[in-house]
């Protein structure tokens, strides 16, 4: 068996991988797009760790379809899942691999909003003494927009602070220890009652800009906005221009239309604007999680039996 992948998530696999399969042929890149073998015959491949590129998947989206794909997304919008699809082969995804670390870093965001982090590191950065109201997390609301692995979790964060705690899922199905839960269509409502927004939703037909002009309006001119799930869920134009206007008061994002941000972006002036380079799930115990649903799905695959977390 010949598995195209990357020399880190090799390194966290192989041994194990071996017993389960003696003698697999790895061709493994490296961040650059170096290989240390051609992709070419793969039977698997993973887009997993610094196989994570743009360069990856230029190599193997050329190659001959390969009977099976896993990747480190909970997520599967772009171009290697568009190709994968196209093509038939059977893609199987790591749902709540990073889920901790994420949820952690949305909360992160939470708390630079309601303490100021942002304004006082410039205040630092310029030499300025000056005290600034904070927020009290136990008189504030939060709203989470998606109930997932990792929206779940911002929930359970933000109750151990003391936060209302209110969430928007596509479902009616009712999440436990939620004050309040809607669905997608009752958005704009939730909005307006929320000191604290988190996005924690894939990319989806339904979801794509959900946050634009109407929902900014909606949204208090004192409330922070929160991305840790697709960028494609914000119209960036609309927050550009919200940001500026004091439409709300700051925006906290992990993930961005276009990535990398390029540097020419005036996105990277505005100083109620926290970027951060789509790394909310980059730890160690990451990789070692989606090699733990890959181990399982390699028994899967050799014995000819149904995949798990299988995306399509």
């Amino acid at each position: 068996m010949k598995i195209a992948a990357a020399h880190d998530f090799h390194d966290e696999v192989a041994a194990k991988a071996a017993t389960i399969c003696p003698g697999i042929e790895w061709a493994l890149t490296d961040r650059a797009g170096a290989w240390s073998g051609s992709p070419e015959g793969a039977d698997a491949v993973v887009y997993a760790g610094d196989a994570y590129t743009e360069a990856f998947v230029d190599a193997v989206t050329a190659i001959a379809p390969p009977g099976w794909a896993h990747t480190e997304d909970a997520g599967i919008d772009g171009r290697f899942y568009d190709d994968m699809r196209e093509k038939g082969v059977a893609v199987t995804h790591s749902p709540g691999a990073n889920a901790p670390e994420v949820a952690e870093f949305a909360f992160a965001g939470v708390m630079w909003g309601a303490k100021r982090l942002g304004e006082f590191g410039a205040q630092q950065r310029a030499r300025e003494w000056r005290q600034r109201e904070q927020t009290a997390l136990g008189a504030a609301t939060i709203l989470v927009v998606g109930l997932g692995a990792i929206g779940s979790r911002v929930a359970a964060h933000a109750r151990a602070f003391g936060m209302t705690v209110h969430g928007i899922r596509r479902s009616a199905e009712p999440v436990p220890g939620l004050d309040r839960q809607g669905t997608l269509a009752e958005l704009a409502d939730f909005l307006a009652e929320a000191d604290f927004v988190v996005l924690a939703v894939p990319n989806t037909d339904e979801a794509a800009g959900m946050i634009g002009t109407d929902a900014l309006a909606a949204m208090k001119p004192t409330a922070t906005l929160v991305n840790v799930g697709r960028g494609a869920l914000v119209d960036i134009a609309a927050l550009r221009e919200a940001l500026a206007a004091g439409g709300i008061a700051r925006a906290f994002l992990d993930v961005l239309p276009t990535e990398p941000l390029p540097g020419d972006s005036d996105l990277w002036d505005l100083p109620n604007l926290f970027i951060s380079p789509h790394t909310a799930c980059t730890t160690p115990l990451y990789i070692a999680r989606v090699g733990e649903i890959w181990l399982e799905n390699l028994k899967r695959f050799l014995a000819g039996e149904a995949l798990i977390h299988r995306a399509f």
